[in-house]
């Protein structure tokens, strides 16, 4: 049931109506808020004014709430829990479904947390400090603070949330034990706030060191740590910068990477995702890449003008793409090149894993190679990508075109239909291709269309043979 606000017009007054034209509030109301509740399917709630007061209703008619100067949209009305914040005066409360009141009037209540249904607690302000309150009125920080960071426990990601005071930081538990060894200068939420890891960065003295829960520091001092890799729960590596210069270290402290470099992209071993990463240095006449195992050796045959992260850095496959000089090659993870030197190669396919082919330009034209580097079409003005094609390993036929005609093919590079127009499949989304009934569905952001191919038929010896397995 759908339902919407309607505005009379010799009085400007507003009620809500379901879509069948019957008036489901109690009265009409000066004003009905628009933008939360039942009007946007978000609740069994509304909000309505009248004269300068707000009350929230239910999708019965019935008033849940007294009236107030305001009331918060955030919480009950949106659907995101079954509390409300309220004004009254100066001052603000937080009250449930039922009109009880479970708080104290504050200055100030963060949405953060009860409010929008993310866990039992809130941030409440007085006097210009900050604790933690729970769903039943308890305060279970230890104190009021300058500030309290709503990551963490009052997200409800972990047990743990940041406290300031005096313009420094330490961590406390929902107990209310500080389990930080000292006040920084800087805690960020990244790994033990967020619960992502039982790790942290700290700054101090203008440097920063990782700590855990038991409040051990595990690493050195460094100008900078990424949070990426270990902080975060991703790996057991993380990077540090002196000056600006980047190595990579294990959660035993011990570096990794054989040098400082200029660069470590994140991608690979430091996200958990592969046991290489890659690498930049600055010559003195450009920049150079090359990619390494977590051993510390370099894989790659030389240093790279630019090598794409797709591939054997993310996990994907044995293979990644490196650029010289403008030109593009494929080279696998034992510093092999298998693929000839082009002026693009697409990432879809044999890079990420998805299949054993991919697509080269070379001037002007496409075609498609597989992994032995053996081009198995013909040189097109254009190669159809969509979501489940030959390249995707979705399909053993692709769509390509020569100048504005185009035709089905077959993995083989055979042509397996008659040739028809590119503006038949402009703006292509997908493509299913039916070999049973020879037909397949062009789905584009105009419509669905049909083009008619011979389907390739398998040699006998790829079907199972029903006549033994049934002794007949």
């Amino acid at each position: 049931m759908r339902y919407e606000i309607r505005r009379r017009g010799y009085d400007g007054k507003e009620a809500v109506f379901d879509e069948n034209g019957n008036m489901i509030s109690p009265e009409w109301f000066d004003s009905v808020y628009p933008f939360a509740g039942l009007v946007r399917e978000r609740s069994n709630y509304y909000l309505a004014n009248k004269d300068g007061k707000w009350a929230i209703f239910d999708i019965n008619g019935n008033q849940i709430s007294e009236w107030f100067k305001k009331i918060s949209p955030d919480g009950l009305v949106r659907g995101d829990s079954d509390y409300y914040i309220a004004i009254k005066g100066d001052k603000v409360a937080i009250f449930d479904k039922d009109r009880n009141q479970i708080s104290d009037w504050f200055d100030e209540i963060a949405l953060e947390g009860l409010i929008r249904g993310k866990s039992n607690y809130y941030l409440a302000k007085k006097d210009g400090k900050w604790a933690i309150f729970d769903v039943n009125g308890n305060m279970i920080s230890p104190g009021w603070f300058d500030k309290i960071g709503i990551y963490g426990l009052v997200k409800g990601q972990s047990p743990y949330y940041i406290a300031e005071k005096d313009g420094k930081d330490a961590i406390f538990n929902k107990d209310g034990k500080q389990i930080t060894p000292e006040w920084f200068v800087w805690i960020k939420e990244d790994g033990l706030i967020e619960g992502e890891s039982k790790y942290y960065l700290a700054k101090k003295n203008g440097k920063w060191a990782i700590f855990d829960i038991d409040g051990n520091r595990i690493s050195e001092w460094f100008d900078r740590i990424e949070e990426y890799g270990l902080v975060k729960g991703q790996s057991i590596y993380y990077i540090a910068t002196k000056g600006f210069r980047y190595a990579i270290f294990d959660i035993d402290g011990n570096q990794v990477s054989p040098n400082w470099f200029y660069e470590i992209k994140k991608s690979g071993l430091i996200s958990g995702q592969s046991d290489y990463y890659i690498a930049k240095i600055i010559t003195q006449k450009d920049e150079k890449y090359a990619i390494f195992d977590k051993k510390g050796n370099q894989i790659t045959p030389e240093w790279f003008d630019y090598i794409w992260e797709d591939g054997l850095i993310r996990g994907e496959s044995d293979y990644y793409i490196a650029v010289k000089n403008k030109k593009y090659a494929i080279f696998d993870k034992y510093g092999n090149q298998i693929s000839e030197w082009f002026n693009e190669i697409g990432k879809d396919g044999l890079i990420k894993g998805q299949s054993k082919y991919y697509i080269a330009r070379k001037g002007g034209k496409k075609a498609i190679f597989d992994v032995d580097g053996n081009r198995v079409s013909e040189w097109f003005d254009w190669i159809c990508e969509y979501k489940s094609d030959l390249i995707k390993g979705e399909s053993d036929y692709f769509i390509a075109c020569k100048g504005k005609k185009c035709a089905i093919y077959y993995k083989d590079g055979k042509k397996v239909s008659e040739d028809f127009s590119r503006e038949e499949i402009e703006g292509v989304k997908n493509i299913t291709f039916n070999e049973n009934l020879g037909i397949a569905e062009i789905e584009t952001y105009n419509g669905t269309r049909t083009i008619e191919f011979y389907p390739v038929i398998r040699r006998k010896e790829e079907f199972l043979d029903y006549t033994k397995l049934l002794n007949i």
